[in-house]
């Protein structure tokens, strides 16, 4: 494709021309790194379509009115909105919105032309309607910042925090590029603990399901098998009997085994809803604090989380109170949450940082000694950014570590069961054998 360009050189001299590229996007980054000019305006050579005219058509009563140019949207476009709207904008999606715009403010383009270019060419569909969207209220006289904190759930307070510090300082694209930086990080920690965590799922959703076959459909078989040889089981087969026995049964004439299944889903679904109370998000969290192995490193991904944000803020020149109110909204944990709000009560009371949260648990002696490091130098930024990097490398570390340790554990736990399934069945097969020999 064609565009056509007004720029201004090294010198401040308007320049006009027309380059090809792929996209507008290539065509600003050639110009800005190519041939070293700042673009003014930036438009593609190719005649646009003209929108249909209105037509005009008389009313009952002999007066023109207009009618609409653009037709109905029928029930294909409806459905592909909705799938829109509720596509999950994933952490990916946003470094690459936050590096883009970064490229493109730095290119020379506007805000309002930066954000239009995105909102054409982002995969995301949602992404798509929310950076249009951003773009009209930008537009219209509303700052970014403010016009991101319309879609929280998407831009957290910290992101847009961060934006509206790097829009007062004049610093925005360099801010852009931090945050997408540090929103690649945080998608790689969460993704590191959660691949932590689905091997053991996997395995044991799969051992519970063959559990369930073997309850539901071979032992009844067997314990009519054992009924019918007259000889008294041992305890772990009568055990075992008994509850395919109840696995079999039912209650209400509901089947026991779905009214298990239910009974399980019912308990999820409560604690799912318990979890989003106040009392059940800090009672959640600081069980996960405690958890004998991943209560470790549930800490120390809270840990990363905060010197990160922190550090962000900090060098974003966002003020230290108002940069701990954002870090404790965003740290992810309730009861971190909690204390760094206490915290920022105290700091506004002219206790320092490191002195509040010494002795604390929740907060070990190296990252006490290292903020403290960090104000009595005034460079609180760069000391939690090196915070946030050992951390990250300590969950790193701790999730390679899990994975070697997870899979003899679940070996064990696994062979255990089996072991003791199979000596329940064989035994009394054995015992028959024997019987059966004697006579």
């Amino acid at each position: 494709m064609k565009f056509n360009y007004t720029a201004r050189d090294s010198k401040g001299k308007e320049v006009t021309g027309t380059i090809t590229a792929a996209s507008k996007l290539e065509a600003a980054d050639q110009l800005f790194n190519e041939k070293q000019l700042n673009v003014v305006t930036l438009e593609q050579a190719e005649a646009k379509e003209q929108k249909k005219a209105p037509t005009k058509k008389s009313s009952d009563s002999g007066e023109p009115t207009i009618e609409a140019a653009e037709p109905k949207k029928d029930l294909i476009a409806k459905i592909n909105d909705y799938l829109a709207i509720h596509t999950k904008v994933k952490p990916k999606d946003k470094a690459v919105t936050f590096r883009l715009l970064a490229v493109m403010i730095n290119a020379g383009l506007s805000i309002v032309k930066a954000l239009k270019v995105l909102a054409k060419q982002s995969e995301n569909p949602k992404l798509r309607i929310i950076l249009g969207d951003v773009a009209k209220k930008v537009e219209g006289g509303s700052s970014f910042s403010d016009a991101l904190k319309e879609y929280s759930e998407i831009f957290v307070e910290s992101e847009t925090g961060m934006i509206a510090a790097g829009e007062a300082s004049g610093q925005l694209n360099k801010t852009l590029v931090s945050l997408a930086s540090e929103t690649e990080k945080s998608a790689s920690l969460s993704k590191k603990i959660k691949s932590a965590m689905i091997y053991p799922i996997v395995v044991f959703t799969v051992l519970i399901g063959a559990i369930f076959l073997i309850m539901t459909m071979v032992i009844p078989k067997l314990g009519e098998l054992f009924e019918g040889a007259g000889t008294e089981l041992p305890l772990a087969t009568r055990i075992l009997v008994g509850t395919s026995n109840w696995f079999t049964a039912s209650t209400f004439i509901v089947p026991n085994w779905l009214l298990l299944i239910l009974t399980m889903v019912g308990a999820v679904a409560a604690v799912s809803y318990w979890k989003k109370t106040p009392a059940g998000k800090i009672g959640w969290d600081r069980l996960m604090l405690k958890l004998p192995i991943f209560g470790q490193l549930n800490q120390k991904a809270a840990l990363a989380s905060f010197a990160r944000q922190l550090a962000l803020l900090s060098d974003s020149g966002v003020a230290i109170i108002r940069a701990l109110e954002i870090t404790a909204n965003a740290v992810g944990n309730e009861v971190y949450r909690l204390r760094l709000l206490e915290t920022k009560d105290d700091v506004e009371q002219g206790v320092t940082i490191h002195k509040n949260i010494a002795n604390d648990p929740l907060f070990p002696d190296l990252v006490v000694s290292m903020i403290a490091v960090g104000e009595q130098t005034a460079q609180l930024g760069a000391v939690s950014h090196k915070i946030a990097e050992f951390y990250d490398e300590e969950v790193d570390s701790f999730v390679k570590n899990l994975s070697t340790i997870m899979e003899p554990l679940i070996i064990v736990v696994i062979g255990t069961l089996v072991g003791g399934l199979v000596a329940a069945i064989m035994q009394p097969i054995m015992d028959m054998t024997d019987i059966a020999a004697k006579a």
